[in-house]
């Protein structure tokens, strides 16, 4: 599917750059998104390496390469990092964003340059885009990675999630937005009771996020939740207990 504008305002665009078939990118399906500013483009976790072919040509019908300046890397898992040993190839001034837990692991994935590396503290950081417009980085620490950050964005009103809200979803199931919430939720539970850490934490992003004006949550795997839903996704997720909490695998059960 080629990209679809999620949001556009004031030089200002929220897109989604496609979802891969896992037949093909060898893995798990996962979403890719730009945000393209002033005619710039900031990717939010750029992918494994098999999806790079994709993402590289969907975004470029959008920038040209040398406009593609920045990305985020949420967490340190190969389904968001491993393609940035190409991007780095295409645009080796390019700025990453990461928790400072993971970027000394970078060279463990023998990129071809010395990237320009921005250290994100736990607290989280704020970035001003060519435009004015501002992202926030959220920390989401334990969600499921120790160095975890979610990317709010101001202008257009949309939460870039990462894996909170991840939905595993069978053959032919796929949809762009969610459009039956209590039926997806089968497709979140059991990655969300697994993967994330702790009930504490998940409470405390809760916390953090509560107030801010959200009218999209794009995951990286799954489908987008947008009007009544985002509320219903946070209220689930409110609910869960989660990590350790769900279950103590230590004592065997």
């Amino acid at each position: 599917m080629d990209t679809v504008e999620i949001s556009a305002a004031d030089q200002h665009q929220f897109v989604w750059l496609g979802s891969g078939d896992p037949e093909v990118e060898k893995g798990i399906a996962s979403n890719q998104y730009a945000i393209i500013d002033a005619g710039e483009a900031m990717l939010l976790d750029p992918g494994g390496y098999h999806c790079f072919e994709r993402v590289f040509t969907n975004v470029t019908r959008l920038v040209k390469p040398e406009k593609i300046t920045r990305a985020l890397l949420s967490h340190q898992d190969p389904d968001v990092v491993a393609s940035i040993i190409s991007w780095l190839e295409v645009q080796p001034r390019m700025k990453l964003y990461l928790s400072a837990l993971w970027d000394r692991f970078l060279p463990h994935f023998a990129l071809p340059v010395s990237p320009d590396v921005v250290a994100v503290p736990d607290e989280g950081s704020t970035i001003t885009l060519s435009s004015g417009a501002v992202v926030h980085l959220i920390p989401a620490h334990g969600l499921h990675s120790p160095g975890n950050f979610v990317l709010y964005d101001e202008r257009a009103r949309i939460l870039f999630s990462g894996d909170l809200g991840a939905a595993l979803m069978p053959p032919g199931e796929w949809k762009l937005f969610v459009e039956d919430f209590a039926a997806h939720t089968q497709y979140m539970d059991g990655f969300h009771r697994r993967f994330l850490g702790s009930t504490k934490a998940l409470r405390a992003f809760l916390k953090r996020i509560e107030g801010l004006p959200i009218d999209l949550v794009c995951p990286q795997h799954g489908s987008i939740f947008r009007g009544a839903d985002v509320q219903r996704f946070f209220a689930w997720l409110g609910t869960l207990e989660v990590g350790f909490d769900y279950r103590s695998w230590g004592d065997g059960a």
